[in-house]
C-alpha cells in the first residue's frame, strides 16, 4: 500500500471524477456559507485581545451565541474522530492479541477444509512441481473436481531422476 493513502482516480471513468469533484466543491461551498461571519467574529477576536479597540459590527455577546452550536457540533465530530482513531490504534497495535494465533491445521484437515482430497494431497505433496486443475481462482478453494495433471508429476519426477543422475556440468554422475 502506497503512503499516504491517497484516492486514486486514474482507474475512474472521467463522470465519477467529474461528479466528486462538483459534489466537493459544492460542499465546501455550503460550509463556507454557514460559517461565512466566523474568519470576521475571529479577526475581531483577534484584534480585541491584542488592544485594538475596534467595535464589531455584532452586539456584545452575539458573536458566541451565533457561533457556539457549530463550535459544538465541530468539538463533537473532533471528539468521536479521536476516539475511533484511539481505539482503532489500540485494535492494530494489540501485540497480546497478534501473538496468540491458533495451532497450524494438519495437511489432511486444512486439505478437507479447502475440500481437496487426501489422493490429490498426497499427490501434491509427493510433486516437485505439478498443475492443480479445478481451483476456484477468487476464493482458491478447491471441490470435487480438483485434479492434479498426471504428466505433470511425471514430468516433474522425471527432471528430479534425470538431476540426481547428472552431474552439475551435464556429465553422467560415476
Amino acid at each position: 500500500m502506497r503512503w499516504p493513502p491517497l484516492i486514486d482516480a486514474g482507474h475512474l471513468p472521467r463522470w465519477v471524477v467529474v461528479r466528486d469533484t462538483v459534489a466537493t466543491l459544492f460542499a465546501w461551498g455550503v460550509l463556507l456559507y454557514v460559517i461565512r461571519d466566523l474568519p470576521w467574529m475571529a479577526a475581531y477576536y483577534a484584534l480585541r485581545v491584542l488592544g485594538v479597540d475596534v467595535p464589531p459590527p455584532w452586539p456584545p455577546g452575539e458573536m458566541v451565541r451565533d457561533t457556539l452550536p457549530f463550535l459544538k457540533v465541530v468539538a463533537l465530530l473532533v471528539l468521536w474522530l479521536v476516539t475511533f482513531a484511539v481505539a482503532r490504534w489500540h485494535a492494530l497495535t494489540n501485540r497480546e492479541n497478534a501473538a496468540s494465533q491458533p495451532e497450524a491445521l494438519e495437511p489432511e484437515q486444512q486439505a478437507e477444509a479447502f475440500g481437496v482430497t487426501v489422493d490429490v494431497l498426497r499427490r501434491l505433496q509427493a510433486a516437485s512441481s505439478c498443475t492443480v486443475h479445478g481451483v476456484d481462482p477468487q476464493s482458491g478453494r478447491g471441490g470435487p473436481n480438483v485434479y492434479v495433471t498426471e504428466e505433470s508429476i511425471a514430468r516433474s519426477a522425471n527432471e528430479r531422476a534425470h538431476r540426481d543422475t547428472t552431474a552439475s556440468y551435464g556429465e553422467p554422475a560415476p
